[in-house]
C-alpha cells in the first residue's frame, strides 16, 4: 500500500496544546496567526489565531451539523446521500465518532475579512498506529493521502463570521 505524507513547517511557529474534556478525550493544538497556512486557498488575506471560544463554536458547529456537510458534499458530486448513516443527525453521536480524535487548528482572514477556522481530526483511537502515522502533528499542520490516511483523518473549514461550513468543492472559490 503506498501513501504519501504531506507535513507543513513554517520557518518560525507558534502553538498551544488545548484539553478541551467536553469535547473531546485526545488533545488540540492551536496553531499561531504567525505560522503560514498551508493550504492554498483564493481568499486567504492574513493568519488568525484562533482563541478557545472560536475553537468550542467550531466544534459545536462540527457536532451540530455534520450530517448536513457531508450529505450536502455527496449530492455536490452526485453521489448517493441515503447511505450516509441517518443516526449523525444527532449532535451526540457525532461527537461519540470524534471522541477519540485528536485535533489541530488553525485561521485565516479571507478578502471578505471573514474569520475561517480549519479544523482537522487525527484519529488517536489506536494510539501506536496513530503516533507512527501522525508524528510531528503538534508541532506542523498535517495532511496525508491514502490509506490509512483517507479512514483517520478529517479536515473542515468553519466560516466563524457567517456561522457556516466552507465547501471546497470548485476551484473558483468559497460557496
Amino acid at each position: 500500500m503506498r501513501y504519501i505524507v504531506i507535513s507543513f513547517l513554517a520557518f518560525i511557529q507558534y502553538s498551544a496544546i488545548i484539553k478541551l474534556e467536553n469535547y473531546y478525550c485526545g488533545e488540540g493544538v492551536i496553531f499561531d496567526k504567525s505560522v503560514k497556512y498551508p493550504f492554498v486557498e483564493p481568499d486567504y488575506k492574513e493568519g488568525y489565531t484562533p482563541t478557545i471560544n472560536d475553537i468550542k463554536k467550531t466544534e459545536t458547529y462540527l457536532f451540530n451539523t455534520y450530517y448536513e456537510y457531508e450529505t450536502n458534499v455527496l449530492d455536490s458530486f452526485n453521489l448517493d446521500k441515503s447511505k450516509f448513516k441517518k443516526k449523525f443527525k444527532n449532535p451526540s453521536i457525532v461527537k461519540k465518532k470524534f471522541f477519540k480524535y485528536n485535533r489541530q487548528y488553525a485561521g485565516f482572514i479571507d478578502k471578505s475579512n471573514d474569520t475561517i477556522i480549519y479544523i482537522g481530526l487525527l484519529n488517536f483511537t489506536n494510539k501506536k498506529l496513530a503516533n507512527k502515522y501522525f508524528e510531528g502533528w503538534k508541532e506542523n499542520i498535517f495532511f496525508g493521502f491514502d490509506g490509512f490516511y483517507d479512514k483517520n483523518q478529517k479536515t473542515y473549514l468553519y466560516n466563524l463570521s457567517k456561522n457556516k461550513f466552507v465547501y471546497k468543492l470548485d476551484t473558483s472559490g468559497y460557496k
